[in-house]
């Protein structure tokens, strides 16, 4: 500190502010009850609580000239600068250090030694502590020069902040950040006194709104509450003794962003075991309609999961006490909570929603599934708890549309069944609808199809071709009968997922049909070597590495990890970094493990689409339309030949077909979907293990090697639809109720067999092939038990002559007699399993106690000059 004194120093200083871009800055804070306070505000970055650097210049006008221009030749000056402007330094050095009084000085010597014991903590008792997961996203920032080192070190509130959120929502908030970084950086213009106190007139002004402008700097004062419990606000504010960094208080502007877009929401869950209740959350995740329409009643949703003692699925004990509580409700903590509904997704892992009302509020369980819809004339009960679910898939938020923004067009159906929809599931949105809700998304370039959610209807729809919809403009979609399940007034269109390109990946059911096609064994062994030598290529060079992640990355969709992991490696030095290290570790480690238990090998010449109507009605049945855009490479390519395509789960030999894909100029418009023509005896979809085009994807390659010549005959999965129909018939009067669907998700409990219907199927097809009457039998249960959710209809029981007397060693049925399998999946397990990588080849890791000393901001080299001239002063100080 610099206080006025009598006499005048003889020396002259100059006074320079510390800027280090692009990050967040302290320089005061005002506290509800007036008083002043320091804290971090946007504005110029600093290290410590120290903003300035104090210069002896000395008496030499050489050092003031060099100064100068350096000073201009860096721009670190708001205008031009000349030795005349250092006049009034020299002449008013007294009144200038009056100015000084209340400025922390950094002195270098004292700063590292203050700040020595925090850095060791940093690194000895903090860094090696945190997650992963969380290492990796903190990573993320510091890759891109968002934060640095030295704002972990000092955030002494990161912890706590940590703790409050999921790592998916950590993610979710640093992809956030880095969107919105910019903006809540300070502008480098205003740098003048003029300029700066108008900031503090604005300042006051936003302050007393109490609002956020999205259009200018966010001001750090006004950082939104978030709450880490129901009704309990989290501190976010200093202390003398607690000090809230860049990251912590970023962390926190990237949840409000979240937040305000109603994009995550608290939710609160428990694990429900015959002995005990286990309390998780609350955490934040990606919101449904419904918690995002109830966004002020988040603490009131309880999600419930029903679990045997060791954390699995096996139920038995548990349905007597599971039954009276979805009946009676559950009392948590002096609240009681009422079954609200269950997602298909959540009856298949036995959880559901359930819902607290409060004293002093009038929504209800039954009140908010009043505004999800009108359920009252659904039938069978499983179809009625099926549509209730539906209000609770994850989706973003949309438009508001009104009645006259979109119309219902007809169902194509085949001229041979007219019940047979080439169409079932999809609808048309206009081109010019499509990129707005490509930018409300920020998507990079606007998808052709999206998946969605609107007032009832569920499925996809896929832009206008030829503009069918677009000249009027007040129609944005037009939706078909098909995609109707319930009557709705929520007129918001949430978007589940747009379509985009996913890599392909082989599976052991999928291997399993290609070999009943006489597909030879040694093309998936290659396929499986390829990919283990591509892995173990990681550990010789980080070109090799970078090239790996690109290939196994698809198009850098998810929250981009894999492309974060290619700019640090391409920054790092790849053999003494230890974090690079564990990075690619837990990356190879993942793709083994993935290879041992499922088979999952990459074909790099496949990919995973949404499947759509061929509007233009040009192709014909047996064709299909495949244009592939990925912006890894930044190329499109449309296929042509022969394609095998299937859809996941495929157990029956004709659920994987050969088709024929073609180019047509009609449809160039569309991008990473494959189109099905409507053309036929029926939909194509149908043929693929029963699909249809309500947001089913589909498995498809193009690679020679696994092309085959005919195709099985297709198993006809609408004669299942038929039946379970003609058994509902009865109930096509009756009125069912909550309670009705509280005793169906108990039957469902019961009757759950789908799990041990794949593995039978699994053990005895890799013995006996697909094409085994007990597996044509298993594969038939299978389609009845996945439709179990919707249909109503039970699977038949197993039988104990359909239970295979051993299982294969890859199944790993420790519990279970097995036997050695000789089949190409024993041998790819086989393969897997004795292949090792040399995770430890790196003999002369970084012992250096600053391991990331490469995290440099681009331009380094601009402060270079000035860096050693401050040095130099320091040092003669």
């Amino acid at each position: 500190m610099i206080s006025s004194k009598k006499s005048i120093d003889p020396s002259v200083y100059i006074l320079c502010e510390v800027r280090r871009p692009p990050c967040i800055s302290s320089v005061r804070k005002v506290r509800a009850d007036g008083s002043e306070n320091e804290i971090r505000l946007p504005g110029s970055t600093l290290i410590g609580r120290t903003n300035a650097w104090l210069l002896n210049i000395g008496s030499d006008p050489k050092i003031y000239q060099t100064f100068a221009n350096l000073l201009d030749r860096y721009h670190l000056c708001a205008k031009h600068c000349q030795i005349s402007d250092m006049v009034p330094l020299l002449t008013s050095v007294h009144q200038h250090a009056q100015c000084l009084i209340h400025i922390d000085l950094l002195l270098l010597k004292e700063w590292h030694e203050k700040n020595r014991l925090a850095i060791e903590q940093f690194f000895c008792q903090r860094w090696p502590f945190f997650p992963f997961e969380t290492k990796f996203e903190i990573m993320k920032l510091i890759s891109k020069h968002i934060i640095t080192v030295n704002d972990l070190i000092l955030d002494e509130r990161l912890e706590f902040i940590l703790g409050q959120i999921s790592s998916s929502t950590l993610a979710a908030c640093v992809d956030k950040i880095i969107e919105f970084a910019p903006r809540w950086q300070p502008t480098s213009e205003k740098t003048n006194d003029e300029d700066w106190n108008d900031d503090e007139e604005e300042e006051e002004e936003d302050d007393k709104e109490g609002t956020v402008n999205d259009e200018s700097t966010l001001r750090t004062y006004m950082l939104p509450p978030l709450y880490s419990a129901p009704g309990k606000p989290l501190n976010m504010y200093p202390t003398s003794n607690d000090h809230i960094g860049s990251l912590s208080r970023l962390l926190c502007l990237g949840l409000f962003e979240l937040r305000r877009k109603h994009q995550l929401n608290q939710i609160t869950s428990v694990f429900i075991t015959p002995s005990t209740i286990h309390y998780e959350g609350p955490h934040c995740e990606e919101a449904c309609a419904v918690t995002r329409h109830f966004s002020e009643l988040q603490d009131c949703f309880l999600r419930v999961s029903f679990r045997d003692e060791d954390v699995n699925n096996s139920m038995d004990i548990l349905y007597k006490h599971i039954q009276s509580l979805m009946t009676d409700g559950l009392n948590i903590c002096g609240r009681k909570y009422k079954i609200l509904a269950f997602s298909t997704s959540q009856l298949r892992e036995h959880s559901c929603w359930m819902f607290h009302q409060r004293h002093t509020s009038n929504i209800s369980c039954e009140s908010i599934r009043e505004w999800m819809g009108d359920f009252q004339n659904i039938r069978p009960v499983a179809k009625m708890a099926a549509r209730l679910g539906q209000s609770f898939s994850t989706t973003i938020k949309g438009k508001e549309l009104s009645k006259e923004s979109y119309i219902e067009i007809d169902d194509v159906t085949s001229l041979i069944d007219s019940k047979a929809l080439y169409t079932d599931g999809i609808g048309i949105i206009a081109s010019w609808f499509a990129d707005e809700l490509s930018k409300q998304m920020n998507l990079d370039s606007t998808p052709s199809a999206f998946q969605i959610r609107f007032a009832g209807y569920k499925g996809m729809v896929c832009i206008s071709l030829e503009d069918k919809i677009a000249n009027d403009s007040k129609i944005r979609v037009a939706l078909r009968p098909s995609m109707k399940k319930f009557d709705s007034d929520n007129c918001s269109i949430d978007i589940v997922r747009p379509s985009n390109f996913l890599l392909s990946y082989l599976n052991r059911q999928i291997i399993l049909l290609l070999s009943s096609h006489h597909i030879p064994n040694s093309v998936f062994h290659h396929f499986q070597d390829e990919m283990l030598d591509k892995l173990m290529s990681m550990n010789t060079n980080v070109e090799r590495a970078i090239e790996t992640l690109w290939k196994f990355n698809g198009n850098m969709g998810g929250n981009g990890t894999h492309k974060m992991m290619i700019e640090y490696l391409s920054r790092f030095q790849f053999n003494t970094e230890r974090f690079v290290q564990q990075l690619l570790f837990r990356f190879q480690a993942f793709q083994l493990k993935q290879l041992r238990t499922k088979a999952r090998i990459l074909i790099e010449n496949g990919c995973v689409l949404f499947g759509v109507a061929d509007e233009s009605r040009t192709l014909k049945h047996g064709q299909v339309f495949i244009q592939i855009y990925r912006s890894d490479t930044d190329e499109t390519k449309i296929i042509q030949g022969p394609v095998i395509v299937t859809r996941n789960p495929c157990l029956h030999p004709g659920d994987i077909r050969r088709y024929e894909a073609v180019d047509n100029l009609r449809l160039h418009k569309l991008k990473n979907v494959i189109v099905f023509p409507m053309d036929g005896p029926r939909s194509m979809t149908a043929e693929l293990a029963g699909g249809d085009l309500d947001g089913d994807t589909f498995w498809i390659t193009w690679d020679s090697r696994l092309i085959f010549t005919g195709n099985y005959e297709a198993f006809c999965y609408s004669d299942q639809t038929r039946q379970a129909n003609e058994l509902n018939a009865n109930t096509a009067k009756q009125s069912y109720t909550i309670a009705d669907v509280c005793r169906f998700f108990v039957e469902y409990l019961k009757a759950d067999n789908l799990g041990i219907i794949a593995n039978w199927h699994l053990a005895l097809a890799d013995l006996h092939g697909v094409e085994y009457e007990k597996c044509i039998r298993l594969a038939a249960m299978h389609s009845i038990a996945v439709d179990f959710v919707k249909t109503g209809r039970r699977p038949p029981s197993l039988t104990k002559d359909l239970q295979p007397e051993t299982y294969p060693h890859f199944m790993e049925k420790k519990s279970k007699p097995d036997h050695l399998s000789t089949s190409v999946l024993g041998q790819l397990y086989d393969e897997v399993k004795n292949f090792k990588i040399n995770f430890n080849q790196n003999k002369n890791p970084n012992k250096k106690p600053f391991p990331y000393r490469r995290l440099v901001i681009n331009g380094y080299l601009s402060y270079v000059a000035n860096a050693r001239m401050l040095k130099e002063e320091y040092e003669r100080e």
